[in-house]
């Protein structure tokens, strides 16, 4: 049996607990990017806040060596068995009334709070270059078998925008008119998105011309930020526009479905936030990524919308590094 000093170091990531979104790269692209495969994990997120148990244990601690202390064992605290330690606390800890444990709540939940206000600032820091690094080390982790961490998305990066069919269902729900003839007295969100794919797979293509439209506008504009952004330029904002000189189609869906939209009205569209820029010249397939083909699928969009972040309102919740 090799000794402690002859083992093998620990590669493991040091980013702990880490929920960041994964980024759509294989291990193979993650491990090209950047160059080298780093050997160890090269970011530093702020530590996670203590647990309202943890924090008990960590006082347990202190009382448990001011006794000793006082009984005049010097040396005493440094003979703590800490397994015994928390079997000990851990008993006492489950013995606590509500009451008892509010106040390590509380001091639980405003750790948590500052570790997510630290971890906000943190995240600012980051470069797309440190995080090729990093998912290039996790890719290497991963193919190594010493890891199942996921690659992690930058979270200052331009978001990708909603595709075509997402923006139809969008609309729906922006018009209570328009939830009224596609989903009936149905409330289900799962099954109102199958029936936003039945009526969309029953559209002309000139019905889904305007979303298709802008869809392609705003993939072009993501995917210029996005060059831009991945350079370090300056300004990688989104271009898209939503100001009043759109026009939007005498009819977005069929007539026989009870609705329509005006030829010359956009409230409806900019009030669910899209756009319908003039008709740019459509690529043959532009949809075929974004047309929900059967229930199933349209059960999977259904899942995807609930999510993902929407395109008008884009709170975000704190991502745990």
């Amino acid at each position: 049996m090799r000794s402690r000093a002859q083992r093998e170091p620990s590669t493991s990531p040091s980013v702990r607990g880490s929920s960041v979104e994964q980024e759509g790269l294989t291990d193979e692209q993650a491990g090209a990017a950047g160059g080298r495969t780093p050997a160890r994990s090269e970011l530093r997120p702020p530590k996670l806040a203590p647990s309202t148990w943890q924090l008990y244990f960590t006082d347990w601690i202190q009382r448990h060596q001011q006794r000793t202390s006082a009984l005049g064992d010097e040396d005493g605290g440094r003979k703590l068995n800490v397994a015994q330690a928390a079997k000990e606390a851990g008993a006492e800890y489950a013995s606590l009334t509500p009451e008892q444990k509010e106040p390590f709540k509380r001091r639980s939940q405003a750790a948590k709070e500052a570790r997510e206000r630290e971890l906000a600032a943190w995240q600012k820091t980051l470069t797309p270059d440190a995080i090729k690094r990093e998912n290039a080390f996790r890719a290497a982790q991963r193919k190594a078998g010493k890891s199942r961490k996921g690659n992690i998305k930058d979270p200052n990066a331009p978001k990708k925008p909603l595709s075509a069919y997402f923006m139809f269902l969008q609309h729906i729900r922006s018009d209570s008119r328009l939830v009224e003839d596609v989903f009936g007295s149905e409330k289900e969100t799962t099954a109102q998105s199958v029936l936003a794919a039945k009526k969309w797979r029953s559209m002309t293509d000139d019905e889904r011309k305007p979303f298709l439209a802008q869809a392609e506008k705003e993939k072009l504009d993501y995917e210029a930020a996005r060059r831009m952004y991945e350079e370090g330029t300056v300004g990688f904002e989104t271009t898209i526009s939503f100001g009043n000189d759109f026009i939007a189609p005498p009819s977005l869906l069929s007539s026989n479905a009870g609705f329509s939209v005006s030829g010359t009205s956009v409230d409806s569209l900019g009030q669910a936030g899209i756009m319908v820029a003039p008709t740019p010249a459509l690529t043959s397939g532009s949809n075929s990524d974004s047309e929900p083909e059967s229930e199933g699928e349209a059960r999977v969009f259904a899942q995807q919308q609930q999510q993902r972040p929407q395109q008008v309102k884009t709170p975000k919740k704190h991502l745990r590094a």
